[in-house]
């Protein structure tokens, strides 16, 4: 039983870190792209306040994931550390799509 729950306990972590990295990569591609553009550094600044966030996110799933190599208990902490850091990490790579998509508006 305990194979299995560490089993899924490091599959969320892994999915919660692909999530945070995931973030933390389309800030990076959007501050690249809107930088080399004329009229976009709003869109920089943006990316780059939200930046040291993507990067907290990131390590936490990674700690998330360590913890998933211990016993039950560690396995437990780590899976609901590593799906709360990834659902976090979606909704905010989602609204950052909406900022994009409605700039005027501040979703």
């Amino acid at each position: 039983m305990e194979t299995v729950i560490g089993l899924i306990a490091a599959i969320v972590a892994i999915l919660g870190l692909l999530g945070a990295v995931g973030y933390g990569g389309y800030l990076l591609m959007l501050q690249s792209v809107a930088t080399k553009r004329p009229g976009a550094s709003h869109l920089a600044v943006d990316a780059r306040k939200r930046l040291p966030a993507a990067g907290g996110l990131t390590l936490g799933a990674l700690v998330a994931l360590l913890l998933t190599s211990g016993g039950i208990t560690p396995d437990i902490i780590g899976l609901l550390l590593g799906g709360g850091i990834g659902l976090f990490s979606v909704n905010q790579l989602q609204a950052a799509r909406r900022r994009l998509a409605n700039p005027g508006s501040s979703v």
